[in-house]
């Protein structure tokens, strides 16, 4: 049993965990511990990279790295996340890439902000770790590398002997302090550890560009103390400068400059700089080194503006611009609406588990570039970019579209949108339970406030709206056939692990592996084919998908993760297609019987259903019967919704689970 937390334990522990942080010492104190550890005195992009890594590193199955950093934060981002570690990668080892501005360029609430608050999360966390230590001179408020103390003849010695490289200069404090107070004398100056705190301004710094004024270039490199003026040059600069910038803030760590191209032109000049020569500028006074990486943000109208500029050549040529573009995966969409869900303040509202899909279909189709293969529609592109298997297409087709439309996904819906039209829905005093219907109509009747849609997208939301709605259709029948079908599961389990026998038999087989001693699989041609056939694969394309299926089953096994149906989403629409009863099947077992003698099995089927929907797929009572009973319509082919004008939309089909469901038995005979 857990003894209770006394006030004397938080004290206690709040005491022991400041005193953990707690290190002084003299250079000559440090010096020895950077002899025995160079890693030590890294520079700011190395820091950060290792801050990054330390949060894990794994891989996908098809050898796409996943950080754990961002993986329960940014949902399909693949891609920009991983070209930003290769940055810090690349910086680490001190590459000219680190004198860049890495810029993250993308439309609002594409995920820039989430990113760059992640990465100074880790970079926080990492300095209050043993390895990622940092130590300073004593009161430096730039939290100096004590090596600067080195003097510029003796390092390439150090570093020869040592491993440790020296790269900077002391700043004008410090200089002062070591002339003044210690008289040169470098053993004797104090270190101490610091943790990087954004909230204490150590280490990261801060700057949001939204008001350009010259007069402020101070916020970033510091002010000046105008009393402290008279005296040698070596004293002014030691008592002038207050080195409180954000620049200043921001040395050994990172400095994120949000809308970084409505900064003034002087400002940008002073940015420039710090990227090329890691110098802070200070007016009439000289510079001062600084070792930081700069990450900015912006959308796509300041640097169209910015790159349109003649007089900023110099700049554009120090950045390295990666798009943060929105999310083109409704599975990875939905793990977006799910994570802001948990800190929304929607309460006693149940949530369709429909709505977020559909809502998510609906928003990434609208960031979807036409597609440029013949004859494939823009739904199509959207199902083969969320991983599900067409006939005609392969991935290698997505790759190529990717290839070709490398803007796609820089306009669209955003979903912030989506979440404020949620809220919309939420609000009204008679909604208990958000249906897909309802948020699809919501995201229609909002539209005028979406202002991340263009106008060529706002002509094409009807059509938008018809896909998605065909889109739940198809998932709601899904969904009630899976509860038609009694322990589906179990019945999906035995066919896949059939099939991943079958298969592996047949990859030895043809790769001509032989071992007496291995236990023998029986390899059902005729089985593989039909459930291969029902997904479109060709028999002149078999042995490649097999190996791929085979390939991806051995990495999962190698990282001991579960592979079940639902973990390729080919074989998972394959083994649907092979268990789930026909269509035809469904509409005859769920459309109410004519005659009263029917009704008792169409009724006890029909809570069977409903109730196997509220146990194991997170439905309510309410959408539950909203369900089944849009299932029965949509399968006898009548309309959800119609336009009789343009951009009007007229629902056929009651958008707050309010349907009339009909009496299971009312006792009467009808025949």
């Amino acid at each position: 049993m857990n003894s209770q937390l006394s006030i004397e334990d938080i004290f206690l522990e709040s005491d022991r965990e400041a005193q953990r942080f707690r290190w002084s010492g003299t250079f000559s104190d440090y010096l020895k511990i950077v002899i025995d550890n160079p890693q030590i005195s890294r520079l700011s992009h190395s820091l950060i990279y290792d801050a990054i890594v330390s949060e894990g590193v794994d891989s996908t199955p098809d050898g796409q790295s996943v950080y754990g950093l961002f993986k329960n934060s940014l949902f399909g981002l693949e891609a920009p996340l991983d070209r930003v570690v290769q940055y810090f990668a690349s910086s680490a080892q001190r590459l000219e890439v680190r004198h860049r501005v890495l810029l993250l360029l993308g439309p609002p609430a594409s995920g820039k902000s989430t990113l760059v608050a992640l990465v100074k999360k880790a970079l926080e966390s990492y300095t209050r770790t043993s390895e990622g230590s940092v130590f300073a001179i004593e009161s430096c408020p730039m939290q100096e590398e004590p090596l600067h103390l080195i003097p510029e003849m003796l390092r390439p010695k150090l570093e020869e002997q040592y491993g440790i490289y020296i790269e900077g200069e002391l700043c004008p404090r410090c200089r002062y302090l070591l002339k003044t107070k210690y008289s040169g004398r470098i053993s004797e100056m104090p270190v101490r550890r610091v943790v990087f705190s954004e909230q204490e301004a150590i280490g990261i710094g801060y700057y949001i560009a939204t008001n350009p004024n010259p007069s402020d270039a101070s916020l970033l490199v510091g002010s000046i103390d105008l009393s402290q003026l008279d005296g040698d040059r070596l004293e002014v600069a030691g008592k002038a400068f207050r080195l409180d910038g954000e620049f200043n803030v921001a040395n050994r760590g990172l400095i994120e400059m949000v809308e970084i191209f409505k900064a003034d032109q002087h400002m940008l000049t002073t940015l420039l700089g710090l990227a090329q020569e890691q110098l802070i500028k200070m007016d009439r006074f000289g510079s001062v080194y600084a070792d930081q990486a700069i990450i900015g943000h912006s959308n796509e109208g300041d640097f169209a503006t910015f790159a349109a500029d003649e007089t900023s050549e110099a700049l554009k040529d120090r950045i390295i611009a990666v798009q943060v573009p929105y999310n083109l995966r409704v599975s990875e969409e939905v793990k977006i609406y799910i994570k802001m869900l948990e800190t929304s303040d929607i309460e006693g509202v149940h949530v369709a588990p429909l709505t977020l899909p559909s809502a998510s279909t609906l928003a990434v189709l609208t960031r979807l570039a036409p597609p440029i293969k013949q004859g494939m529609s823009l739904i199509e592109k959207l199902r083969l970019y969320d991983g599900q298997m067409l006939s005609n297409y392969t991935r290698k087709d997505v790759d190529l579209m990717q290839s070709h439309q490398l803007d796609e996904g820089m306009k669209g819906m955003s979903p912030r949108y989506v979440m404020n039209r949620l809220g919309a829905i939420a609000a009204h005093p008679d909604t208990s339970c958000i249906s897909p219907v309802a948020v699809i109509d919501s995201l229609w009747k909002g539209l005028e406030e979406n202002v991340s849609l263009d106008q060529e997208s706002q002509a094409k939301f009807v059509g938008f709206v018809e896909d998605s709605v065909k889109e739940y259709t198809e998932m709601a029948i899904r969904d009630v056939q899976w509860a038609y079908e009694e322990e589906f599961d179990k019945a999906a389990s035995m066919l896949l692990g059939s099939y991943l026998n079958s298969v592996l038999a047949y990859c030895e087989k043809i790769e001509g592996k032989k071992n007496e001693t291995r236990r023998k699989r029986d390899s059902s041609e005729r089985d593989m084919r039909e459930i291969e056939r029902s997904i479109g694969i060709a028999e002149r394309s078999k042995d490649e998908f097999r190996q791929e299926i085979n390939g991806i089953y051995q990495a999962w096994k190698k990282k001991d993760w579960e592979f079940n149906y639902k973990s390729d989403t080919r074989l998972r629409a394959a083994i649907q297609n092979k268990l789930f009863p026909s269509r035809r099947e469904l509409e005859r077992a769920l459309n109410e019987p004519r005659f009263a003698r029917q009704k008792v099995e169409w009724a006890r089927r029909r809570v069977v259903i409903a109730g196997r929907l509220v146990e194991s797929c997170g439905y309510c009572n309410i959408c539950a019967e909203d369900t089944i009973s849009y299932v029965v319509h949509a399968l006898k082919n009548r309309p959800v919704f119609k336009t009789p004008k343009n951009d009007v939309i007229e629902w056929l089909w009651p958008l707050h689970g309010d349907v009339d469901v009909p009496d299971l038995l009312d006792g009467s005979d009808n025949e």
